[in-house]
């Protein structure tokens, strides 16, 4: 008798192509086709792959007359070795989706871990952030797609993965480093920099952990060989922030003796903002501050999200730096939404208010403005009818005040929210929610690839429910009248979640961002921030 598989648990892309179990075993697949059909699925997981991008992903541009029908073959096969509790592996017209669930893909779980660590080290838990960022280095098996030839398919993914995996090694000295220890920082820093000798922010490291460790002329004596290795390789000297390390050093800077100096080679004010925690009730919620403007503007999302993964589309990026250039800007996660704890799922938006306020006393802001998206709005109007003197002014955009009410436009009918439940009910679908609220995004492949992630790492089909049926019991009509602070509505013109574009970023955010812009100018200075708010963390020389 065969042995029962264990229930299927991730597909592995981070080494040889693999699946995972429940259990923790993996199953290898021995067929070469099998394994390329499956990491060509699995890197657009959520997305139609045309049968064409298929068939030159297995056979390249000279395949065989009978390519179409192998490719049946080989998707059946694979489709068997998933087997029932593995992800459905499902044919369209042109081509294929593979459907992946939340934590089903273990590229994504490397990069949660990732940014869960950077957000523990920024909110000083450095020891903390040593165990996650080890358990995100620890997903790695190889080298990605190890065993399948992904330059035909997958070139720039792989690219991008193995560029994350330097900075989470860079990442873990620095909390390293933060953490107090220095001499296994300096043998980890040896080998990294040993490793990929050009990269300025390993040496860096190396000479804070060779500093710290009492040894002053080996680190002195590390600057000295990267900068003859960058003028024989390169013709250029290391730079400035690493030659200040070096002046540093030489004069024994008191400040390298901190804790957690800035670091060398991270990205500056142009970079993505350090995620940050904070908490309330026993729950950690993420956070990130941009900006430093005289008026506190706190961003509730609306449905799901995810910190770190926003700022990978740009027209949200542009409209995040936008509106940061005139005000300090505080994103948030939402209880039980991206980097935010989860555990107890997703609350009565009433319960949402306290996290508000939390996230603003951890930034020091007395009073603020609040902008929500859909049901972020209605949490923005219930905080400010709870706490008016907390907040200064409240901008909503596609808020309903009923989204079950036919007559309050723009609220959903009950068969616009039907349509929504069952999109929601199942492993997420990029094909049914753009043309429900991105109409004009559908057909564009970059989006709708970012679109899948965002939505799978920002919550998951459980979650996604969850929040629909939240937004079932939204009915503000007899409390608006109770909303005494300024208040600017904001909606595309013709849109009821449908027809027009409902996600703020899929059409122009310039003219929104506008909006916000001159509303802001409006609601006069905010008052004096507590002393030692936290502002995006000031980075210069040192490293860390």
């Amino acid at each position: 008798m065969t042995a029962r598989r264990p229930p299927f648990a991730e597909v592995r892309l981070l080494g040889p192509v693999e699946l995972g179990h429940a259990d923790g075993s993996s199953t290898a697949i021995g067929s070469r086709m099998e394994r390329t059909l499956l990491a060509a699925l699995a890197v657009d997981a959520g997305l139609v792959v045309l049968a064409d991008a298929l068939v030159e992903a297995l056979w390249g541009s000279g395949p065989p007359a009978t390519a179409r029908h192998a490719l049946q073959v080989h998707a059946s096969s694979l489709r068997r070795r998933l087997g029932p509790t593995g992800p459905p592996l499902e044919a369209r017209p042109s081509g294929y989706v593979l459907r992946l669930g939340p934590g089903q893909l273990d590229t994504e779980r490397f990069e949660s871990l990732a940014a869960t660590g950077r957000a523990e080290l920024a909110s000083g838990q450095a020891a903390r952030a040593c165990g996650t960022l080890a358990a995100a280095l620890a997903v790695w098996r190889g080298a990605a797609l190890a065993d399948v030839g992904w330059e035909r398919f997958a070139e720039a993914e792989v690219a991008r993965l193995e560029e994350s995996r330097r900075t989470t090694e860079e990442d873990r000295l620095d909390a390293e480093l933060a953490a107090g220890r220095s001499e296994p920082a300096a043998a980890m820093a040896e080998a990294l920099a040993g490793a990929e000798p050009l990269r300025e922010r390993r040496w860096g490291q190396l000479m804070l952990a060779l500093y710290r460790c009492g040894r002053q002329a080996e680190a002195l004596q590390r600057f000295v060989q990267l900068r003859d290795l960058l003028r024989d390789e390169l013709g250029v000297d290391p730079g400035p922030a690493l030659r200040e390390l070096h002046r540093q050093v030489l004069v024994q800077d008191p400040g390298l003796d901190l804790p957690y100096p800035a670091v060398p080679g991270r990205p500056a004010g142009g970079g993505t903002p350090v995620t940050q925690f904070t908490q309330r009730a026993g729950c950690a919620l993420a956070y990130q501050v941009l900006g430093d403007g005289p008026v506190d503007l706190v961003f509730i999302p609306g449905f799901n999200g995810h910190l770190e993964v926003r700022w990978e589309e740009p027209a949200l990026s542009r409209f995040f730096r936008r509106l940061a250039a005139s005000c300090r800007l505080v994103l948030l996660d939402k209880r039980g939404t991206g980097m935010s704890d989860r555990a107890g799922g997703y609350p009565p938006l009433r319960q949402h208010v306290d996290d508000v306020l939390a996230v603003m006393d951890a930034v020091g802001s007395e009073r603020a403005a609040l902008a929500g998206v859909m049901d972020g709005g209605a949490i923005a109007l219930l905080t400010a009818i709870a706490h008016p003197d907390r907040v200064a002014g409240v901008a909503t955009y596609a808020t309903a005040a009923a989204f079950t009410a036919s007559d309050s436009p723009p609220g959903l009918t009950r068969a616009q929210l039907a349509t929504l439940r069952t999109v929601v009910s199942r492993p997420l679908d990029v094909e049914e929610v753009l043309p429900l609220w991105a109409p004009s995004r559908v057909g564009d492949a970059a989006f709708s690839r970012w679109l899948t992630r965002y939505m799978r790492m920002g919550a998951g089909v459980g979650a996604a429910a969850e929040i629909v049926r939240r937004w079932m019991e939204i009915d503000l009509r007899d409390a608006l009248p109770e909303v005494s602070v300024p208040t600017l509505v904001l909606h595309r013109s013709g849109d009821r979640a449908t027809g027009e574009d409902t996600i703020l970023w899929a059409g122009d955010v310039d003219p929104v961002a506008a909006e916000v812009e001159a509303w802001l100018r409006g609601l006069g200075p905010a008052p004096a921030r507590h002393p030692g708010a936290a502002d995006p963390p000031r980075r210069g020389a040192g490293v860390s």
